[in-house]
């Protein structure tokens, strides 16, 4: 007999798992707050594996449990939450069960695909369940923090191949980014920009360019009106088997909540967390794309576009692969950096005083900075230009990447051509 369905709009309780470990609760109480509590057996523990930094205390183990939200999730978990159109069209696709607006809601929508090693699950007798009549049908279930329309999918293989979305409990090992009527070509953009990362040294999962027309079954909500080619980028929090990896982005690691993520800290404040929870070799890889960032015009690397991933045991941060990476100049003319370096966004700006004030703030060897920079971009002159991947970016688009290339060369320090 199929299992009875739980109305989401009914439910109080939720277990917060890593994988299969019961680490804390959500509970959503009257007058709408949400309160989260950690797992007495998890303090004990010591808060291991990790759920995230913005738990833990300096002299380690965790902190007391964050205080009860009103209308909204703590920090940590409302960053696992799609954000603006992509919310809308997914709060659509579940309007059965998720009003609009409410943090909770989606998060049981959502909670078996989150990003990392998250599950949500309902608690036990947190609900009446409802009879099999009232069951509805599978719903795409997922959540990718972003703004742009991009889904979670599985990769068909054998014969007739094609992609799909997961419904249910599936989890997709794929991100799907579509492209966009107000940025003409971004899907070959940020394709580019991710073999340029890679072919400079960086680590960068699989990705390819696919047709629209490989998807199978995309729900009305989340289609988009721009033909074009689809970014598939392979899931980095997927291992090969589907095995769920815990990543945590550093809107997450400093407790800023998505609407702040382009204020809530400095670039000097990544680097400097990176130094300490990771190592000064993690810190000065954070610079080396910093750079790249500056020199081909990447205004959107905010912080919610800087990930730690936990491999193994889940007890160790390591910088997560490239991701998110695009020139958005050709977009925004006068875009500019999306967290302050050393008090200054303008890419101008970006000279050897403005790295070596960074460099005393994120507490590195400004020596060992402003090698990273001018190394970064003297190997984006010597690859950029041939890049078999340039082909495929609309030409207007290249041409305004060129120019902000050859524009920013000098100013962070290389006489690269």
């Amino acid at each position: 007999m199929p299992e009875a369905y739980l109305d989401p709009r009914s439910i109080s309780s939720l277990e917060v798992l890593l994988n299969d470990l019961k680490v804390g609760t959500i509970v959503r109480t009257p007058g709408d707050f949400n309160a989260f509590s950690f797992e007495e057996s998890y303090r004990a523990a010591g808060g291991l594996p990790v759920l995230s930094l913005s738990f833990r205390a300096v002299t380690g183990g965790l902190r007391k449990d964050p205080k009860p939200v009103a209308r909204a999730l703590p920090a940590f978990f409302a960053n696992l939450l799609p954000e603006d159109k992509l919310r809308e069209a997914m709060e659509k696709h579940h309007a059965g069960s998720v009003r609009a607006g409410n943090d909770f809601d989606l998060l049981i929508a959502l909670g078996s695909d989150l990003p990392g090693a998250v599950r949500i699950v309902p608690s036990k007798g947190a609900a009446p369940p409802l009879e099999d009549s009232s069951r509805p049908k599978p719903k795409a279930r997922f959540s990718l923090a972003g703004v742009q329309m991009k889904l979670s999918v599985i990769k068909n293989t054998g014969k007739g191949g094609g992609l799909t979305l997961p419904l249910g409990d599936e989890q997709g090992s794929y991100i799907a980014k579509f492209p966009s009527t107000s940025f003409p070509g971004v899907s070959e953009n940020e394709y580019a920009n991710l073999a340029l990362a890679e072919a400079i040294g960086m680590d960068v999962p699989e990705r390819e360019l696919v047709e629209q027309s490989e998807f199978e079954s995309i729900p009305e909500e989340f289609k988009t009106l721009f033909d074009g080619k689809v970014l598939l980028v392979k899931r980095f929090d997927r291992s090969a088997g589907a095995e769920r990896i815990h990543i945590e982005d550093f809107a997450q690691v400093f407790g800023v909540y998505p609407s702040r993520k382009y204020e809530g800290a400095a670039y000097h404040d990544i680097a400097a967390a990176l130094g300490v929870a990771v190592s000064s070799a993690a810190a000065l890889e954070f610079v080396r794309r910093l750079a790249l960032a500056a020199v081909t015009g990447n205004g959107d690397m905010h912080l919610k576009n800087w990930s730690l991933i936990y491999r193994g045991a889940g007890d160790k941060p390591e910088l997560a692969p490239v991701y998110d990476v695009l020139s958005t100049i050709p977009y925004i003319p006068a875009d500019a950096m999306a967290l302050s370096l050393a008090g200054e966004r303008s890419f101008k700006a970006m000279n050897v005083r403005r790295w070596k004030a960074f460099a005393n703030r994120a507490r590195l060897p400004e020596a060992a900075v402003l090698k990273a920079v001018t190394e970064t971009v003297e190997r984006v002159n010597q690859t950029w230009w041939s890049l078999p991947e340039r082909g495929v970016v609309p030409i207007k688009v290249l041409e305004r990447i060129d120019a902000h290339v050859k524009m920013m060369t000098p100013i962070l320090g290389t006489h690269a051509h």
